[in-house]
């Protein structure tokens, strides 16, 4: 599906033939946590099925300002489909774009300031353990820009597009106050079919998210 076709299949799951009770701004906003909602079960999975790249350079400093890069990932200059929402890794690099070392992410300033090579984000700033001069590789997980009403691609897993719709609903149930039992069956059922189809087509990967997903309380 595009995105005019789940926005559309939605408008059919909650049987609104106008835009009286749920207008298009509504609709919008549901399948908006939908889909984060969506993103979230992917990127446990397999982190990198959403993931950027950003790369800059920090000359004899100890901190990098995520708001004052050439394309900003954090503050009121970061676009649509590019704000940072969670760091999957920080490395230092080489001019070839081999990594040198990696960064460790840690929970506090005490273990920061005894651990080699790791860092805390704290607000929109990165800050290390001591001064770096080297070209970082920042690959994290942005949030999206889709705009539900264009007839346009949004991303690869279109067979599953359906479940974005399905997880909306709940947001139109609690303003509804009914819910339908067969329609959140079938949530369940497709949203284990997705987990299963992210884990089976990157088996390295999801391995790795097995033993740490970025969502839990452990990963930084």
């Amino acid at each position: 599906m595009n995105a005019s076709e789940v926005f559309s299949y939605f408008r059919d799951l909650i049987d609104e033939p106008e835009y009286t009770f749920v207008s298009r701004a509504n609709i919008s906003t549901y399948l908006d946590i939908g889909y984060g909602q969506f993103r979230r079960e992917v990127a446990n999975i397999d982190p990198l099925v959403y993931a950027k790249v950003v790369s800059f350079t920090v000359t004899g400093s100890a901190t990098q300002d995520l708001t004052a890069l050439s394309t900003p990932v954090l503050g009121g200059s970061a676009a649509a489909g590019n704000r940072l929402q969670q760091i999957v890794s920080l490395q230092a690099i080489n001019g070839d774009g081999d990594v040198v070392y990696a960064f460790s992410p840690v929970g506090n300033v005490n273990t920061r300031s005894v651990m080699r090579h790791s860092y805390t984000l704290e607000g929109s700033t990165i800050r290390f353990t001591d001064e770096v001069s080297e070209t970082i590789r920042l690959t994290y997980l942005p949030d999206h820009s889709v705009v539900w009403t264009n007839d346009v691609y949004f991303d690869d897993l279109t067979m599953f597009h359906d479940v974005i719709a399905l997880m909306a609903y709940a947001q139109y149930a609690m303003r509804d106050g009914v819910e339908n039992a067969a329609l959140l069956r079938q949530l369940a059922q497709r949203t284990l079919d997705l987990k299963e189809y992210v884990g089976s087509r990157n088996l390295e990967s999801a391995s790795y998210v097995q033993r740490t997903g970025w969502d839990d309380p452990g990963w930084l």
